[in-house]
């Protein structure tokens, strides 16, 4: 039977109807587009031999790092923790991860420091290595090195003679600085490369480096640092490359203060006798920067203050008994700052990771027991100290 041409036209109009439906999906289904994205994405290059891109990545040449004017700058900022550092109202300097202007002396104007002088040290780094005391101590450590730092002395320039006594404050004890009792032959220094400042050894000869350029600034001729470096130890220097392991490799790295050890450890460990006097301890004698930590009654004093009733009122300081007290002044440092004792002259903030907690508890009741009265005599007087003289360099 034959269609009529409406019939015809019908069907026609649906073929096309569902053709351009299909089309239509099609389109919807297939098609991609491309994402706008509002961050930049890091440059990328196509190795002919490598069909993956790789992103290209700035690098920085060791060299650039290692130049006399670039060590200065690095050991300046070690020192003082930044450029150009000023002294505070209180006469002491912003210090910085080595620690050094905690106890040396930078500048004429600034506090009386207990450590010795090393304004022009560059020039006396020379005369050191020729006197007679400096050959006394090679003669003490010739059969054995100081077994601290397991070294000898043996500089045989000014230069070498400033890195030996970062990595081996034993191998040249200054006449009037040793440790009180050790008749001079041992130093109060801690080895700046071990805990609690872990300075690696590029930072070690930057911060010699800024020493050796200190009495002439901008002049860089003096500085020879890294050539006394690997002279002294028979390698090249990298960057960022520490030279032996601090700890022994079976102990945790950021808890070197662990529960075994006596408080006299953990102190000496943590570097508190550094800045603070602590009665009992024969290390923490002379300690002037931080407060003397006699916390049986400072602790209660201290959170009944209205500084730090204020303290806690700012959301800041959040103690209410001596042990909560002693834990933040320990862990969390800013919380409160003894009025006189602030302006670059803080305690580090990194003890949380630094202490068992078996090792900080043990130090907090340890000093708990110090008062005023702790150490001396029946009748309130300081015990007689063997010792040097207190003297400059």
């Amino acid at each position: 039977m034959k269609k009529s041409r409406t019939q015809i036209l019908l069907t026609l109009w649906k073929w096309s109807a569902i053709i351009l439906t299909i089309v239509v999906v099609s389109m919807v289904l297939f098609k991609r587009e491309k994402p706008v994205s509002k961050k930049q994405t890091p440059t990328i290059i196509k190795d002919s031999k490598d069909p993956m891109p790789k992103q290209v990545k700035a690098e920085i040449d060791p060299e650039t790092l290692m130049t006399p004017e670039a060590l200065v700058k690095a050991g300046e900022k070690l020192i003082f923790s930044t450029e150009g550092p000023q002294l505070n109202d209180m006469g002491r300097f912003p210090v910085g991860k080595g620690q050094c202007a905690f106890c040396h002396l930078f500048a004429e104007e600034q506090k009386l420091t207990r450590c010795p002088d090393l304004r022009t040290i560059e020039t006396r780094s020379h005369e050191r290595i020729k006197e007679a005391r400096y050959a006394a101590f090679t003669k003490q450590y010739a059969d054995a090195p100081d077994p601290v730092s397991q070294l000898k002395p043996k500089a045989t320039t000014g230069g070498e003679y400033l890195i030996e006594s970062l990595y081996c404050p034993n191998c040249y004890v200054v006449e009037g600085f040793g440790k009180e009792g050790s008749h001079d032959q041992e130093s109060p220094m801690p080895i700046v490369s071990e805990m609690p400042m872990l300075l690696n050894d590029y930072e070690m000869v930057a911060v010699a480096a800024y020493l050796q350029a200190m009495d002439t600034p901008d002049d860089y001729s003096k500085v020879t640092a890294r050539a006394d470096w690997e002279r002294y130890f028979n390698r090249k220097l990298e960057v960022g490359e520490d030279k032996r392991p601090v700890v022994q490799a079976s102990e945790n790295l950021t808890k070197t203060a662990l529960l075994e050890d006596p408080p006299e450890v953990i102190i000496e460990k943590m570097g508190c006798f550094v800045c603070h006097k602590i009665p009992t301890v024969p290390i923490a004698t002379t300690g002037l920067i931080g407060p003397v930590l006699t916390m049986k009654t400072k602790a209660i004093e201290r959170i009944n203050s209205p500084e730090y009733l204020s303290a806690v009122e700012m959301n800041r300081a959040r103690a209410v008994t001596p042990r909560e007290y002693v834990l933040e002044s320990i862990l969390d440092p800013a919380a409160f700052v003894v009025p006189g004792f602030g302006d670059g002259d803080g305690m580090p903030t990194d003890y949380g990771r630094k202490f068992t907690v078996g090792a900080l508890n043990k130090l907090v009741n340890f000093l708990l027991t110090l008062d005023e009265n702790s150490g001396k005599n029946p009748d309130g007087t300081e015990p007689s100290k063997p010792g040097s003289a207190s003297k400059r360099d």
